[in-house]
Order: structure tokens, then C-alpha cells, then sequence
């Protein structure tokens, strides 16, 4: 059962990224304050969102490129990564984030819940 949430939770956010960079090019993302985050909390931690205008890009609610569902354990850590993959859409370049970059971002990670 929890492989299987897995490949949903997995599905669900390649699609929100397929659907994001379909979309990419009828916003204006070179525009100041077009593009902007939000941190939210979670019940076990932190998660962001990522907005163009009013509409939801992205909404992450769990720590990128590490396996398992675990929230960002910080404001700090939600907002490093919201930032990069903001900086990353506003290159038009692909959103994902690798384990590299994360621990270039010095994202502190504990267990899943």
C-alpha cells in the first residue's frame, strides 16, 4: 500500500510539472511579483506552494528528490527550495530538484513520520 502511494504521490507530481511547464509560456514570468511562494504549514512540518498571479503552479507539500513523504522540518529549508525552483521556472528551465542541489541548499532531512 505505501508503494503505491508512492507512485501516485510520484504521478501526481510529474504531472503538476508536465502541467506547469505546458502552461509556462502564457505567463509573464519576467514581470516583478508575477511569480511568488508561499510557505504552509503542514501537520508534521512544511511545505510551499508556488504561484503565477492567483493560480497555484506548484504545490509541494513534501522534501523533493528524497525518498519517502517527509515535510520540510523549516520554514528556512521550504523557502530555499521555493526559491530555487522559482528561479529555475523564471529560466524556463526544468523545476525539478536533484539531491545534489539539496544538499547544496544544506536541507536538513528527518525521517518520515
Amino acid at each position: 500500500m505505501k508503494r503505491g502511494n508512492k507512485i501516485l504521490g510520484t504521478c501526481l507530481l510529474l504531472c503538476l510539472i508536465a502541467y506547469g511547464l505546458s502552461h509556462l509560456s502564457t505567463f509573464d514570468t519576467s514581470a516583478e511579483g508575477i511569480l511568488r511562494s508561499e510557505i504552509i504549514a503542514l501537520p508534521n512540518g512544511y511545505g510551499y506552494q508556488i504561484y503565477s498571479g492567483d493560480q497555484v503552479l506548484i504545490r509541494q507539500e513534501f522534501i523533493p528528490a528524497i525518498y519517502g513523504q517527509t515535510p520540510f522540518s523549516s520554514k528556512r529549508d521550504a523557502k530555499a527550495v521555493a526559491d530555487l525552483v522559482m528561479e529555475k521556472i523564471k529560466n524556463r528551465s526544468n523545476p525539478q530538484v536533484t539531491k545534489e542541489e539539496m544538499e547544496e541548499l544544506k536541507i536538513r532531512i528527518l525521517s518520515s513520520p
